[in-house]
């Protein structure tokens, strides 16, 4: 039964369409990184030989052509098993009125230029790629609507094939505010056509009296446009957009991946080296105070990613060929993650005789310092990372 097996990672086929020749066009196409929420553990389809699902959207509407193609199908009949319905396990992720015709969806695409972003626009910048200008736009949506939240359900289908343990959010919750990033580009005839690159959903917490919290829920930005500085740009684009409002205390991340952290820790990183109240010798001597107190007012980012951001700086301008340098500088990030272990004695222990919880004391610092080390050489190569794009950066 193995030849009826396959991989649904590699038999879903998804391209963005902006002109009728993307629809043949291979290079266009991207597949996702999981499958598992719709597909199960396994991320397998059974019952097709040669399987390819065909999900193109319209690159702007976002409107879907579905298409499941492959050479046979496992007879039922002669094996007693039935292939896997397909459409059944996609229907609660996808729009119900998406084209199984392909001439249909195809002149669709006409209706392009008349998609136009929602909500307000908040940032744009031009990037070069491969000596080609691209313009692209930010805008921030937080007003309950209709006809955007069709338009945002389809699009957050995506977070399932790209973020662990995604889920769909319900926009009818206020609290809810979408950052949405377009790329603009012109279409055969030259109209203004606006295609989304990726978004991110932000929740705003109530923090007591009279403020809010906002917390990153999701960030994405969509293949096609991976690895040219997009994710970097949308975040920063969020801190402008809560930079000029009084309410805001500080702006948190929900369970970041690795991935995430990085781009966050160079943004925020590239950003302190901005503050007019940088100072390399300051920091080096750790008297960062007015830059910490200038950087929380401009990115209302909070405490726990300050000390971060300032870790990176010093580990950068650290010299690890000098051996006393480099190790005032590891005990300066040890002491940050000893923070969560330093407990007060416990009853059990105050109720011992002094040598046996000596004793106990010595044996528990011991472990805590080798877990502090396997910590901290986890911590420094990723923070080698954000130092060496940051290089690049500040070089350009």
């Amino acid at each position: 039964m193995e030849q009826y097996i396959v991989s649904s990672n590699s038999a879903l086929e998804f391209k963005l369409v902006r002109k009728p020749s993307d629809i043949n066009d291979a290079k266009v196409a991207f597949y996702p990184d999981m499958t598992y929420q719709v597909f199960g553990n396994m991320e397998k389809i059974f019952g097709y030989k040669d399987l390819v699902v065909k999900m193109y959207y319209a690159a702007c509407s976002l409107k879907l052509y579905i298409n499941i193609k492959y050479s046979s199908k496992v007879d039922s009949e002669k094996f007693g098993m039935n292939p896997d319905n397909i459409m059944e396990k996609l229907k609660d992720y996808i729009t119900p009125n998406f084209h199984s015709n392909i001439d249909v969806f195809e002149k669709c695409l006409e209706d392009e230029p008349s998609i136009k972003p929602y909500g307000n626009q908040l940032d744009q910048f031009i990037l070069n790629h491969n000596e080609e200008n691209k313009k692209f736009e930010v805008y921030v949506i937080e007003d309950e609507n209709t006809e955007f939240k069709e338009y945002f359900n389809q699009l957050q289908t995506f977070v399932l094939w790209y973020i662990d343990s995604s889920n769909i959010i319900d926009f009818d919750d206020s609290k809810w505010k979408i950052f949405i990033m377009y790329e603009v580009f012109k279409n055969e005839n030259g109209d203004l056509c606006y295609t989304p690159v990726g978004y991110s959903t932000i929740y705003e917490y109530y923090a007591y009296p009279d403020k809010i919290r906002p917390r990153i829920s999701q960030m994405l930005i969509l293949p096609p446009f991976q690895r040219k500085g997009l994710c970097a740009k949308l975040l920063n684009s969020i801190y402008k957009h809560y930079a000029t409002k009084s309410d805001v205390i500080d702006i948190t991340v929900e369970s970041p991946n690795d991935e995430f952290q990085l781009v966050r820790d160079f943004v925020d990183v590239t950003n302190f080296h901005s503050l007019k109240t940088f100072d390399e010798e300051k920091l080096k001597n750790l008297q960062y105070q007015e830059m910490v107190k200038e950087f929380k007012n401009l990115y209302k980012i909070n405490q726990k990613q300050v000390r971060r951001v300032i870790e990176i700086i010093l580990l950068k301008i650290t010299n690890r060929q000098n051996k006393d340098e480099y190790e005032k500088y590891k005990k300066f990030v040890k002491t940050r993650l000893n923070w969560p272990f330093q407990k007060k004695p416990t009853k059990l222990m105050l109720a011992m005789p002094a040598e046996e919880a000596e004793k106990i004391q010595k044996a528990d610092a011991i472990v805590k310092l080798e877990d502090l080390d396997i910590e901290y050489n986890e911590l420094e190569p990723s923070y080698d990372k954000v130092i060496k794009r940051l290089e690049v950066s500040l070089s350009v």
